[in-house]
C-alpha cells in the first residue's frame, strides 16, 4: 500500500482515537452529574418526609389531649397522610440500589399500618373511648412513625453508599480511557516516525529542492524520539520546579515561539496564565486575565473542551489551543505560538493533544492555586 495512505489513514486513526475518548468522558461526566443531581434529591426528600411524619404524629397525639379539638386534628391527619403517602412511592422509584429498597420496604408498610391504626383511634375517640385511643396512639401509633423515619434513613444511606462506589468505578474508568487514548495517540507518532517516504539515493538531490524539503519538514514527526522522551520525563514529574525545563522541551519538540498553561480560577470565572516559556513577564502581565465567556480561541478551547487553531499569515504567527482535559471536567489550556504555518501539520496537532494530555495530569488545583512562576525565556 502507498506509504502516504498509510499515513493518512494513521492520522485519520489518531483523531478518531481522541473524539471518541473526548466523547466517552462528556458523556460519563454527564451520567455523574445526573447521579449527584438525584443523590441530593433522596436527601431533600428525605427530610421533607421525616418533617411531616413528624408533624403527622403529633396531631394523632393531639387526638387525646385534654382542650384540644379533635375534629381539627383529625382533620389533620387525613390532610397529610396522603401526602406522607404519595412521597414515600416516589421515594422508593428513586432507588436504584437493592439494599436500599429492601430497607425502605418496611418503612412504606409502617406508614400503611400507621393508616389503619389512625382510623382505629378515630372511632375510639368518636365514641368518646379516649383511654383506648390512647393506648393504641402511644404504642402503635408511635412506633410506626418511628419504624417508618428510621428506614427512611437507612435507605438513604444504603443509596448513597451505592451510588458513590458507582461513581468511584466511573471515574477510575475515566481515568483508564484517558491514559490509554493518551498511549495511543504516542503510539500511532511513532509508527507515523517510520512510515516515512524512503529517500531514492541513486538519484542526486539539487541543492535549492533540498533546501525547500528542509523547510517544509515537520518537526512534529522529526522530533518524535524526542517527543517519546518528553512523554517519558513528565510522567516523572514529582517537583514543580522541573517544569520550566519540560515546558522548553515542549516548545522545542514543536517547533513552537511561546507556550502559556492557562489555568481555570473560578473565583474570577477566568483562565490565568500558570506557566510559560518564550514570554517575559511584562507580555504575561499586557495579556492578564482571560474570562471564559470571551471570543477568542483560549476562552473557546475551554468551554468547549476541544482543539482551537489560529491561522498565521506571512506577517503574523498561527496558535494550536488544546484543552487540558480531566475527568473532572477541563482545568485550563494550553496555547502554543506556532511558526511557519505548522499549526495546520496534522502530526503537530496530534503532539499538541497528547502533551496537553500530560500536562492535565501535573496542573492540579493545588499548582494552579499557586500560580506556579515558570516562566523561562527563548
Amino acid at each position: 500500500m502507498n506509504i502516504r495512505v498509510i499515513r493518512v489513514l494513521l492520522v485519520v486513526l489518531a483523531v478518531a482515537v481522541v473524539s471518541t475518548a473526548s466523547y466517552f468522558l462528556k458523556q460519563s461526566d454527564a451520567s455523574l452529574s445526573d447521579d449527584r443531581a438525584v443523590a441530593d434529591s433522596l436527601r431533600d426528600q428525605t427530610r421533607t418526609l421525616a418533617a411531616l411524619i413528624g408533624e403527622m404524629r403529633t396531631a394523632q397525639v393531639a387526638y387525646v389531649a385534654r382542650g384540644q379539638g379533635e375534629d381539627f386534628w383529625i382533620g389533620r391527619v387525613a390532610k397529610l397522610l396522603p401526602g406522607v403517602q404519595q412521597q414515600m412511592v416516589d421515594f422508593g422509584s428513586k432507588l436504584a440500589a437493592s439494599a436500599a429498597q429492601a430497607a425502605f420496604e418496611p418503612g412504606l408498610a409502617a406508614i400503611e399500618n400507621f393508616q389503619k391504626l389512625d382510623h382505629r383511634a378515630q372511632d375510639f375517640v368518636k365514641s368518646d373511648n379516649a383511654l383506648l385511643a390512647a393506648d393504641l396512639i402511644f404504642s402503635g401509633g408511635l412506633e410506626a412513625t418511628a419504624t417508618a423515619t428510621t428506614q427512611l434513613d437507612t435507605a438513604l444511606n444504603e443509596e448513597l453508599q451505592a451510588r458513590q462506589a458507582a461513581a468511584a468505578a466511573q471515574r477510575a474508568l475515566q481515568l483508564a480511557v484517558l491514559g490509554g487514548s493518551a498511549g495511543g495517540i504516542l503510539l500511532i507518532m511513532i509508527v507515523l516516525a517510520f512510515a516515512g517516504e524512503p529517500r531514492k539515493a541513486a538519484e542526486p538531490v539539487p541543492a535549492a529542492p533540498q533546501a525547500e524539503a528542509v523547510s517544509e519538514s515537520k518537526p512534529a514527526s522529526a522530533n518524535l524520539s524526542h517527543a517519546a522522551q518528553l512523554c517519558t520525563d513528565l510522567a516523572r514529574v514529582a517537583d514543580s520546579r522541573h517544569l520550566p525545563g519540560l515546558l522548553e522541551r515542549t516548545a522545542r519538540v514543536l517547533d513552537s515561539a511561546g507556550l502559556i498553561v492557562w489555568v481555570a480560577d473560578h473565583v474570577s470565572n477566568s483562565l490565568k496564565p500558570a506557566m510559560s516559556f518564550g514570554y517575559s513577564d511584562q507580555v504575561l502581565s499586557r495579556m492578564g486575565n482571560i474570562h471564559r465567556d470571551a471570543n477568542n480561541a483560549v476562552a473557546a478551547a475551554f468551554r468547549e473542551g476541544e482543539m482551537h487553531m489560529v491561522d498565521g499569515d506571512p506577517s503574523t504567527s498561527g496558535a494550536l489551543v488544546m484543552p487540558l482535559l480531566t475527568p473532572d471536567g477541563c482545568i485550563g489550556v494550553l496555547s502554543a505560538e506556532m511558526k511557519g504555518g505548522s499549526e495546520r501539520d496534522e502530526s503537530s496537532q496530534a503532539l499538541a493533544t497528547i502533551f496537553a494530555a500530560q500536562l492535565a495530569t501535573l496542573v492540579t488545583p493545588p499548582v494552579a492555586a499557586a500560580q506556579v512562576k515558570a516562566t523561562a525565556h527563548a
